[in-house]
C-alpha cells in the first residue's frame, strides 16, 4: 500500500468535494519581498468549478489572468487587468485550461482600463499555435468573446505565442554551444533574473548592437530578432565573412521580470525600460548601458549598427532624425540598409517614422552616445509568421551585405 499517494488523493477528493461553482486555490505563489517591485502582482492559482469538470490555472511564468469567475454553466469571465497606470494599450493574456470530460466552453476576456488588441491563440502539449476562430469583440472593445473545447488535455491560451524567460535563456544557450559565440551575465534583473549578452563573432573593432524584448507582449519583435540572430548565425559564406570583420552584440531578454510576470509593458519596478535611456534609474538598463561602454572601451571598438526590436499594430522602422546630419560612425548607412531591406521583398514599402535624438530610448542613446546608426524595428502583431522570418532573415543578410562592401 502506498500509503503517501493515498494521503494525497484524500487530500485532492476533499478539495473537489468543496469546489462546485467556486473558484478555489490549490497552489499560489506570493509576490516578491522587493521593495522595488512596486507593481501589482497576479495571485498565481488554479482554479476549479463544477466539482473540477473545469479547471483554469494562471501559475505559470508569462501568464496574465487577474481573475476568473463563472457566469452560468459553461461560461466564464477572465478579467485582464495591467500591472500599474498609466499604461501602453497591449492587453497580454496567458492561461490554461482543461477538465475532467470533454466540454465547451465559452470565455469572456474583460479588459480593466483599455480595449482588445490580440486575437487568441490556443496550443495544445507541445503543438503548432492556431489563432481562435470567431471571435466576438463588444462594441465598446471592452471585451472580446470565445469558444473552446476543453478536455483532460490541457490547452494554452494566449495573446500571442507563450516565451518566457526560461524559453530565452535556452534558447541562448543553444546559440552558446557554437564556437564563435560567447555567453556572459552581464547584470541581474529586480527579481534577481539574469540579463545576458552573448557576443557573436571575434573580438573585432567594428560592433553591431542587436536588443530585444523590453516590453514582455512583444512576441512578434522577438521571433523576427531570433531569425536575424539565426542568419548572422548560420555557416554561410556571407556569415561566416561577416563574423571575421565585424561582431555583433546580443541582449535578447533585458526584462525578463516583467515577461515571467505577464506584465503589459513595465518592469516589475512599474517602469517602461524604453523610457530609461537618460537618467538608467532602473538595473536593466543600467547592466546594458556599462556593458557596451565597457566592451567598446576595452577593445577600443566603434558601434556602426544598432537595432531594438519591438512590436506594435503594425511594421514601422524607427530611426533618429537627426542622422542625416549628426555624424555617426557609418553616415548613412540606416538609409542604405532600408533601401535595400525593401528592394529585396515583393511588395514591401517600409513605414518609416524618424523621431527626434534627444529622447530616452535606447536607439536615441545609440546614436547619441555610441555615434551608431540605430534605429527601432517595430513587427507587426499580426505580422505572418512565415512574412516575420522571411524579413528577420533578409534585415541580416542585406546589413551583412553592405557592410562588407562599404568595408569601414
Amino acid at each position: 500500500m502506498n500509503k503517501p499517494k493515498d494521503i494525497l488523493l484524500g487530500i485532492l477528493s476533499i478539495t473537489v468535494l468543496f469546489s462546485c461553482k467556486t473558484q478555489h486555490l490549490i497552489s499560489s505563489s506570493n509576490p516578491p519581498d522587493s521593495a522595488k517591485a512596486t507593481i501589482n502582482f497576479q495571485q498565481k492559482k488554479v482554479y476549479q468549478f463544477n466539482h473540477a469538470e473545469v479547471m483554469f490555472s494562471n501559475n505559470f511564468a508569462a501568464a496574465r489572468a487577474n481573475s476568473i469567475t463563472q457566469q452560468n454553466d459553461s461560461t466564464f469571465n477572465i478579467a485582464i487587468a495591467p500591472e500599474n497606470a498609466p499604461i501602453n494599450p497591449s492587453p497580454w493574456f496567458a492561461f490554461k485550461v482543461w477538465g475532467s470530460t470533454q466540454k465547451k466552453v465559452y470565455i469572456n476576456l474583460k479588459y480593466q482600463g483599455t480595449s482588445h488588441r490580440y486575437n487568441p491563440k490556443t496550443r495544445q502539449n507541445s503543438g503548432a499555435w492556431e489563432d481562435v476562430a470567431n471571435v466576438e469583440i463588444s462594441s465598446d472593445k471592452k471585451v472580446a468573446s470565445f469558444n473552446i473545447n476543453v478536455s483532460t488535455d490541457t490547452t494554452l491560451v494566449a495573446a500571442q505565442e507563450l516565451l518566457s524567460a526560461y524559453d530565452n535563456y535556452k534558447w541562448e544557450d543553444s546559440l552558446s554551444k557554437l564556437p564563435f559565440v560567447k555567453k556572459q551575465e552581464i547584470g541581474r534583473s529586480i527579481l534577481g533574473k539574469k540579463i545576458n549578452a552573448l557576443s557573436i563573432g571575434a573580438n573585432a573593432k567594428r560592433l553591431i548592437v542587436v536588443l530585444s524584448r523590453q516590453h514582455p507582449p512583444e512576441v512578434t519583435g522577438y521571433m523576427a530578432m531570433q531569425e536575424f540572430v539565426r542568419t548572422v548565425t548560420a555557416d554561410t559564406e556571407l556569415a561566416k565573412n561577416f563574423r571575421k570583420q565585424y561582431q555583433l552584440l546580443l541582449i535578447p531578454l533585458i526584462n525578463p521580470d516583467g515577461v515571467d510576470e505577464g506584465n503589459w509593458r513595465h518592469s516589475v519596478a512599474g517602469v517602461d525600460l524604453n523610457r530609461d535611456w537618460e537618467n538608467f534609474a532602473q538595473p536593466e538598463t543600467r547592466s546594458v548601458r556599462d556593458y557596451l561602454l565597457k566592451k567598446t572601451d576595452r577593445q577600443q571598438a566603434k558601434v556602426y549598427f544598432g537595432i531594438d526590436f519591438h512590436s506594435t499594430y503594425y511594421d514601422v522602422f524607427y530611426t533618429n532624425e537627426d542622422q542625416p546630419t549628426n555624424k555617426t560612425n557609418i553616415p548613412g548607412f540606416t538609409a542604405r540598409w532600408l533601401n535595400a531591406f525593401s528592394e529585396a521583398i515583393p511588395n514591401f514599402k517600409p513605414n518609416i517614422k524618424p523621431s527626434p535624438n534627444g529622447g530616452n530610448v535606447s536607439k536615441s542613446w545609440m546614436g547619441r552616445v555610441l555615434h551608431a546608426e540605430a534605429l527601432t524595428y517595430e513587427v507587426g502583431d499580426d505580422t505572418p509568421r512565415p512574412l516575420l522570418k522571411l524579413k528577420g532573415k533578409v534585415a541580416a543578410e542585406k546589413m551583412m551585405e553592405l557592410l562588407l562592401k562599404e568595408g569601414q
